[in-house]
């Protein structure tokens, strides 16, 4: 971009490439290209910022001529502002208003990538707090959401104290209602001894010269305790239910009656699934007890308000700028001044400060760090099960941390407070869809070599391949969850160069706002752009692919990004170049099929020569070809899957080849073609029906997968494993 030091240097080596690429007679039009897209995005931007600048005019709002100025001294500040997102104007006003609230020493000097970080966060927030109703500030346009630019004193943070107002329940100068009993029916009762579990140390030991022998590891032991009767009590004892009802009745209410069983509620129960009268009869025990305490003030009303972008960051940096001198912690556990598009997932955290503040109090003075709670099973797919079985005063509500801790629950429970307890101690972080399964992602940072990193965690039903993370992936101005290797891109990105990421940003905006005739006649030569720019920058990838008008020109766009990347052609990007040639091909998908026999056959050549593994578009091609190609396709690559050297060391590898296998075989529409399909399948499998990787023997799923379309029965691993030392005994192959 023209005027970027980032820019500039970049452009600087890239003409003494071109200067040796003319005399090994290299493409010369590479220079032209690189310069075309850097002449637009550049005026986008020019225009962009004089656009926004006119409607702050135009509606009275006023931006101290020192604050524009020290966005222009930074071309990369600059872009960001200005040129990241299609409206600019929420991204101004929310830095000015953070300026505002904290400083301009703390915005401008100590945390720019922060604030920057939460202006652009915020501006994608603010379309949700729209349709909520939320609004900062008159602006004069009727239901728009802007930051607040207004003049106020400095923010001082002050995280909320607990909000219950405890309500007296035996005031007899007023009429008792129906809470009130319910709450003195818990605290008149007699207190009641439980069982708990907790960790303890062994007792020390001491050697024959009174030296303290070295303990043994912590070990769950049981005690009993006494305390308070609380609702979770009662919905657990059909004695208590019965003395409940009882009281009740005794005092006006005989209407209200329990009747929930006799430890129904526990993690181990099907009595509360399968009985819907008693599932009812619990919830409803719940309902009560849970409006009682919030009604009588032991319990908040509702959860805390998320907290503005000004308090989070502020919140943010006093724990940041914490002194943990002579303390074993680990801090900072990620740096603040991290490239903002790498703070984006901390900065999109709206938990509210007093759920934060208990977390990190816990961590700042006892080094806790505790990533996953108590998973309970079944029961937490019943919300109303789960929170019946442990329901009791609290001083936080549901949807908080605490709740999950006190609770418990299975993945999604785990998932969240693993990247919320990351997310309160700085470290960016996200919970992560799985195939029936909820794991978390956290971005970090090696301080050795400065690079950064999106790594998963909690998996359990794939890796990175299978992974979608929660958080927003705002690089693209659409916002939205996509695949865990997006946001590994963006760390790749900022690696690679930072400042050209958020130019190949700006150049997206400028892009989406090219006649659609001109992004087609363009998507080949933008690709190429992208790969001298910055190859991890995703949101021109992407665009270049969907830009692609026809079939072949999409083969054209994936080669150019194939013959781009092949300097960084490395194991660690394998999966970033296995996403961008699905892209492409999912492009060619979307077209219809070739009109003539030639025309396919160029392009299966080309998919081949891809590696193409989208199943459709390969079945799709071989089907038009006609004759038995769809069948000789299927069955070579069978052959050449049970050939290779990756399907004994990678798991993933027979999983992805079953979900081939499952498309072609649904592609299939006719029944008994199908079936006959599968058969012949079957019969490249010959003794290669067991798969081993390193010491776990299983059924290859491809091989479960034709089982299923061919009406077999599926062999058990030790079926096949008889069957196979039959064979060798016998000498057969």
């Amino acid at each position: 971009m023209t005027g970027h030091s980032g820019s500039s240097s970049r452009l600087g080596a890239f003409l003494v490439a071109v200067v040796a690429a003319i005399f090994l007679f290299a493409d010369r039009d590479v220079l032209a290209v690189a310069d075309d897209f850097d002449r637009m995005a550049a005026r986008y931007l020019v225009d962009a910022r004089k656009q926004t600048l006119a409607t702050c005019r135009e509606r009275g709002l006023e931006l101290p001529p020192d604050f524009l100025a020290w966005i222009d001294r930074d071309p990369a500040r600059q872009a960001s502002v200005y040129g990241c997102r299609a409206d600019p104007l929420p991204v101004l006003l929310a830095l000015r208003s953070l300026e505002i609230d904290l400083g301009e020493e703390v915005v401008r000097r100590d945390y720019p990538q922060l604030a920057m970080a939460f202006a652009i966060a915020d501006s994608y927030a603010a379309p949700r707090r729209k349709a909520s109703g939320w609004n900062d500030g008159d602006t004069g346009v009727p239901g728009e959401v802007l930051p607040d630019i207004s003049p106020r004193p400095r923010l001082v943070l002050d995280c909320p104290g607990d909000p219950r107002v405890l309500v007296d329940t035996k005031n007899f100068s007023r009429e008792l209602d129906v809470f009130d009993h319910v709450i003195n029916f818990f605290e008149d009762h007699p207190s009641i001894e439980v069982e708990i579990e907790v960790k303890e140390l062994p007792p020390l030991e001491y050697d024959d010269r009174g030296v303290a022998k070295k303990r043994g590891k912590a070990v769950k032991v049981t005690k009993t305790m006494e305390r308070g009767l609380v609702g979770a009590d009662v919905i657990a004892s059909a004695t208590l239910q019965r003395d409940f009802n009882a009281y009740m009745a005794a005092h006006g209410h005989p209407e209200i009656t329990l009747d929930c069983g006799d430890r129904v509620v526990h993690q181990g129960s099907k009595e509360a699934v399968r009985n819907k009268k008693v599932r009812a009869s619990i919830k409803a025990a719940h309902d009560l007890f849970h409006d009682a305490y919030r009604a009588k003030g032991r319990m908040p009303q509702e959860r805390d308000a998320a907290p503005t972008a000004s308090e989070s960051m502020a919140w943010f940096i006093r724990n940041n700028l914490h002194d943990f001198a002579g303390t074993d912690r680990v801090w900072p556990r990620f740096p603040l001044d991290a490239p903002w598009p790498i703070l984006m997932m901390l900065a999109a955290d709206d938990q509210p400060l007093r759920e934060r503040e208990e977390i990190w109090t816990k961590y700042r003075d006892q080094g806790e760090f505790r990533t996953y709670g108590e998973y309970i099973g079944g029961i937490a797919q019943q919300f109303d099960m789960q929170s019946a079985r442990r329901v009791a005063p609290f001083p936080f509500s549901y949807g908080s941390i605490q709740m999950m801790w006190k609770d418990g629950g299975v993945c999604g429970t785990m998932g969240n407070i693993g990247a919320r307890t990351y997310r309160i101690c700085g470290v960016p972080a996200s919970t992560a869809g799985q195939p029936g399964h909820c794991a978390i992602v956290v971005m970090e940072h090696d301080p050795a070599t400065g690079r950064f990193r999106c790594r998963g965690g909690q998996y359990a039903t794939g890796g990175d391949e299978v992974t979608t993370v929660h958080a927003g992936w705002n690089y693209d101005d659409v916002g939205g969850r996509r695949p865990m290797v997006f946001h590994q891109s963006v760390a790749w990105a900022v690696n690679d160069d930072s400042d050209a990421f958020i130019d190949a940003m700006v150049l997206r905006r400028a892009w989406d706002n090219l006649e659609s005739a001109a992004r087609a006649g363009q998507c080949v030569r933008l690709m190429k752009a992208t790969m001298r720019l910055n190859p991890f920058a995703m949101p021109l990838v992407d665009a270049a692919i969907a830009a692609a008008p026809n079939a072949m020109t999409a083969v054209e766009v994936l080669d150019a990004f194939e013959s781009g990347f092949k300097p960084h052609a490395t194991k660690e990007f394998k999966l970033y170049r296995r996403t961008v040639r699905a892209l492409a091909h999912a492009r060619i998908l979307a077209f219809p099929s070739p009109s003539t026999r030639r025309e396919n056959e160029r392009l299966l050549e080309a998919l081949d020569r891809q590696g193409c593994e989208d199943a459709k578009l390969l079945a799709r091609c071989w089907k038009d070809l006609g004759g038995e190609v769809f069948d000789e396709e299927c069955r070579a690559a069978s052959v050449a899957y049970l050939d290779s050297a990756e399907r004994t060391r990678i798991k993933r590898t027979s999983q992805r080849f079953a979900d081939m296998i499952r498309a072609w075989g649904r592609s299939v529409k006719s029944g008994g073609q199908r079936k006959a399909w599968a058969q012949g399948m079957l019969s490249t499998f010959g003794g290669h029906e067991l798969l081993v990787i390193g010491r776990k023997a299983m059924v290859d799923p491809a091989f479960v997968v034709l089982c299923g379309f061919a009406g077999r029965p599926v062999p058990t691993v030790a079926e096949l494993k008889a069957a196979s030392a039959s064979g060798a005994a016998s000498g057969s192959v």
